[in-house]
């Protein structure tokens, strides 16, 4: 056979064999999923204009990401919305938790994405008074949403979660800022309320309520200690901690609203008389002790 014959042969062969190949790795190859989603849409900003607010939602694992419960992490999903025309800004971060497909783990992600929504429902429909009333006193002045959250902490055990809003309507002085909590028991797969960490038939709120008065007491002779008697409804904010248990209070709740919002963290050694025996909680701070 000549030579010419021969290479021709040899590169019909080598280039079936690399189709071959690179249709075979075509079908086994892993294309990795984007990590951040973004979707946007315009609007004119034209007063008169029916065209859709700006809306931009992401998902995206922030930088100081959070590992617990055996693989799970943490990820912030954010939705910013505007309208010039119906005159609101959003901005809302809330967790979602993945690496898991359990139920309770749903219902979870859920549960702050409902949460979260709920914080900026007021603006979006105004009234067409409230409209005009927006044009003729404050043209340049919006109605606005901010939302933001803190892990205070997240084991196997637990995880626990503080939202800080700020919520401005147009023609008032100031925004306003508000907290809310979520405390989740992984153990028992149920969020907590804060009796469901203490014995009931112990005065556990007359103590933190004392515990609050006399440390926030040092910071100002000025204090609203009607914002401290032993209810359950001044205490509602509240994040269990490495350390204790945190009570959040909101501006202008127990000192003037310059002061700023405030926090009394009490320690698991002095709250552990109070404790529920048979509560995680509790199950925490004996295998510490």
């Amino acid at each position: 056979m000549k030579p010419t014959a021969v290479n021709l042969i040899i590169s019909l062969i080598t280039f079936t064999c690399g189709v071959a190949a690179t249709s075979f790795l075509k079908r086994f190859t892993v294309h990795p999923e984007p990590q951040n989603v973004r979707v946007e849409q315009s609007s004119t900003g034209k007063e008169d204009s029916s065209a859709p607010p700006v809306l931009c939602i992401s998902s995206a694992t922030p930088a100081g990401e959070v590992v617990f419960g055996g693989g799970l992490r943490i990820v912030s999903d954010e939705v910013q919305m505007k309208s010039e025309r119906l005159r609101y800004k959003v901005h809302v971060t809330y967790p979602q938790i993945v690496g898991s497909e359990d139920l309770h783990i749903w219902k979870l992600n859920q549960r702050f994405k409902e949460l979260a929504t709920d914080q900026y429902q007021w603006p979006l429909s105004p009234s067409r008074a409230d409209l005009r009333y927006y044009r003729e006193k404050w043209p340049e002045v919006f109605n606005s949403v901010d939302l933001n959250y803190e892990i205070r902490s997240a084991s196997e055990s637990f995880l626990s979660i503080y939202f800080v809003g700020f919520s401005y309507g147009i023609g008032a002085a100031h925004s306003v800022q508000y907290s809310f909590v979520v405390n989740y028991d992984l153990t028992l797969r149920k969020e907590l309320k804060l009796s469901d960490i203490f014995n009931r038939r112990s005065k556990y709120l007359q103590f933190i309520s004392n515990y609050c008065v006399n440390e926030l007491s040092t910071q100002s002779e000025f204090i609203f200690e009607e914002a401290l008697t032993p209810k359950v409804e001044n205490f509602e904010s509240w994040n269990i901690t490495r350390e204790g248990v945190r009570f959040n209070f909101d501006e202008c709740r127990v000192f003037g609203c310059a002061v700023g919002e405030k926090a009394v963290e009490i320690p698991f050694t002095a709250l552990k008389p109070f404790l529920d025996r048979d509560s995680s909680v509790r199950v925490l701070t004996d295998s510490r002790s």
